[in-house]
C-alpha cells in the first residue's frame, strides 16, 4: 500500500512554485532550485540497459533546468538502482534511513511512554505564532530529517492548513522539541516528516488529527474529501528516534537511501519561482504601503476605490461571469475570451518592464499573496502565473515592490487600472483594442462616467 499510494502518488496540486511531470514510470518534481525523482518499484523484468536509459533521460531533464536532483531508492525493490545511479554520476548522501510504518490503531498512545513529561505541554503551531524564528532555528539545528520543516512549509506555501501539522513541545517559556507531519494527498497515509528528538508525545495529537484530516485543500477551490487516514509513516536513521517509534508500535518495513546528482553549469537559483506569502512581514508592509500611497478604500459602492495616479489608465472590463461573490480566479478561460487576452497582455507587459532579477507581487484583499519571478513562470514546464489581473468578487493587484507600476482590479466597478508610464507604454494599445474605450486617465473621467453598478439589477 505504501508503494502504490505514497511512492506512486501524483499530487492533486503541485507544491508551491514547483512543476510535477510524469515521465514513464517516474514522477519528476522541478522546484526551480532542485528536483526530486519518485516512482513505484520498477518491474522485475526491467533490464540494465533500460535502467541506464531511464537515468540518462532524467538527468537530461534536470540538466536543462540546471537543477540538482535527489533520487530515493528502497532496499525491498526487486530492481536495485544504487549501482546504476553511481555509475551515472550520482552519489549516496546522508545516512541510510529505516522506513517505519504503523496502523493508527496499533500505536500505543495510551501508555505513559507517549505522555509529555511533567511540566511540559504539546501545542500546535498556528498562524502568527510568536515562536516562528526560534522554531526555524531549532529545527534547522537538528536532523537529518526525512524532509526539513522549511521545505515542507514552503511546499504548502508556509501555510498551516488541512495537510500540515507542526507541534511544539514547550517547558513554560522554553522550546524543547518540534515535530512536523503531513497528510499525503488523496492517500490513507500521514507522514511524520521530522522530529527534533524522540518525542513520541507528539503521536496522540497526530493520530487525532489524522483521523480528522479527511479534507484536501487544493488551493483555488473548496476542500474535498480524501480517504480515511489509516496509517502513519516515518523515516529515521539508526538512533533514538527510530528506537522510540519502534517501541510504540511502528514496524520497520524497508530502508531508504538518497542519491544526488548536480548537472554541470551555473549554480541553481536560490529561490523557487513562486513563494506564497502568509504571515510574511514584507507582504504585509507592501499592502500597508499600497493602502497609504493610493488611499485604498474598499467598498461595494465607492468608485474608484483608489486615488489613481497621473500615469494611469482605467478600462471597464464588464461582467466576467453572471455569478457574484464566488471569489474565483479568472483562469482556464478560452484563449479568445477577452479576460484571457487581457491577462496575456498584462503578463507580457510586466515581463517586458521588470528589471533583471526583479520580482513581482500578486496581492489580493482577503486571500494569500505571492512573490514571484515573472521570467520563471508561465508556459510549458513552468509554474503558472500566480493570481490574475481579474478575480471575481475580489480586489486584486499585481505590483512591483517599489509600487512604480502595476495593476488594480475593482470587482464591483468591474474596472482595471494600469499605472506606471513604462507599463502603459507596453500594454495600453493592446488593452484598448481588447476592452474598448478608456474610462479614466490619471483618475479623471474621459466621458464614460460610471456612477452606479454596470450590471442591471432585477430588483
Amino acid at each position: 500500500m505504501y508503494d502504490e499510494q505514497v511512492r506512486g502518488h501524483v499530487p492533486e496540486r503541485a507544491p508551491t512554485g514547483a512543476v510535477v511531470e510524469q515521465d514513464g514510470p517516474v514522477l519528476r518534481t522541478h522546484y526551480g532550485t532542485h528536483g526530486t525523482v519518485r516512482h513505484t518499484p520498477l518491474p522485475a523484468k526491467t533490464t540494465p540497459t533500460e535502467v541506464a536509459e531511464l537515468i540518462r533521460r532524467l538527468q537530461s531533464a534536470f540538466a536543462v533546468r540546471g537543477e540538482p536532483v535527489e533520487w530515493r531508492t528502497y532496499s525491498h525493490d526487486l530492481v536495485a538502482l544504487g549501482e546504476p545511479l553511481c555509475a551515472a554520476g550520482f552519489t549516496a548522501v546522508g545516512p541510510e534511513r529505516t522506513l517505519l510504518l504503523a496502523d493508527l490503531d496499533d500505536v500505543t498512545v495510551g501508555t505513559g511512554a507517549v505522555a509529555p513529561p511533567k511540566g511540559m505541554r504539546v501545542r500546535r503551531l498556528d498562524h502568527g505564532h510568536h515562536r516562528e524564528q526560534e522554531l526555524a532555528r531549532f529545527a534547522e539545528a537538528g536532523g537529518p530529517y526525512a524532509r526539513s520543516l522549511a521545505d515542507v512549509r514552503e511546499d504548502h506555501g508556509n501555510s498551516l492548513d488541512w495537510a500540515l501539522n507542526v507541534l511544539l513541545l514547550e517547558a513554560e517559556a522554553r522550546l524543547v522539541g518540534v515535530g512536523w507531519a503531513e497528510a499525503v494527498g488523496s492517500t490513507e497515509f500521514v507522514a511524520v516528516r521530522g522530529m527534533t528528538g524522540p518525542h513520541t508525545e507528539f503521536l496522540p495529537d497526530w493520530i487525532r488529527w489524522a483521523r480528522d484530516s479527511r479534507s484536501l485543500h487544493l488551493g483555488g477551490g473548496p476542500p474535498r474529501e480524501a480517504p480515511d487516514r489509516r496509517y502513519l509513516m516515518a523515516e529515521a536513521p539508526d538512533g533514538a528516534i527510530r528506537d522510540a517509534l519502534l517501541a510504540v508500535g511502528f514496524r520497520a518495513a524497508s530502508t531508504v537511501r538518497s542519491y544526488a546528482w548536480t548537472p554541470a553549469g551555473p549554480p541553481p537559483a536560490a529561490t523557487r519561482p513562486v513563494s506564497m506569502l502568509i504571515d510574511d512581514r514584507d507582504h504585509d508592509a507592501l499592502c500597508e504601503e499600497f493602502k497609504a500611497r493610493f488611499a485604498f478604500k474598499p467598498s461595494y459602492t465607492y468608485y474608484p476605490a483608489i486615488e489613481e495616479p497621473p500615469d494611469s489608465v482605467t478600462w471597464h472590463v464588464g461582467d466576467v461571469t453572471d455569478t457574484r461573490h464566488k471569489y474565483r480566479l479568472m483562469r482556464n478561460l478560452p484563449d479568445d475570451h477577452r479576460v484571457a487576452r487581457l491577462q496575456k497582455a498584462v503578463e507580457r507587459g510586466l515581463r517586458a518592464c521588470v528589471r533583471p532579477g526583479e520580482q513581482l507581487y500578486s496581492v489580493s484583499w482577503w486571500h494569500q499573496g505571492y512573490r514571484f519571478d515573472p521570467a520563471r513562470v508561465g508556459g510549458a514546464g513552468r509554474p503558472t502565473w500566480p493570481g490574475a489581473a481579474c478575480w471575481e468578487g475580489e480586489y486584486y493587484k499585481l505590483l512591483t515592490r517599489d509600487l512604480r507600476m502595476g495593476t488594480f482590479w475593482h470587482p464591483w466597478e468591474e474596472s482595471l487600472c494600469v499605472f506606471g508610464a513604462e507599463l502603459l507604454a507596453e500594454v495600453e494599445h493592446d488593452l484598448t483594442a481588447i476592452l474598448g474605450t478608456v474610462m479614466r486617465r490619471g483618475g479623471r473621467n474621459t466621458g464614460n462616467v460610471w456612477t452606479f453598478e454596470s450590471r442591471s439589477d432585477p430588483a
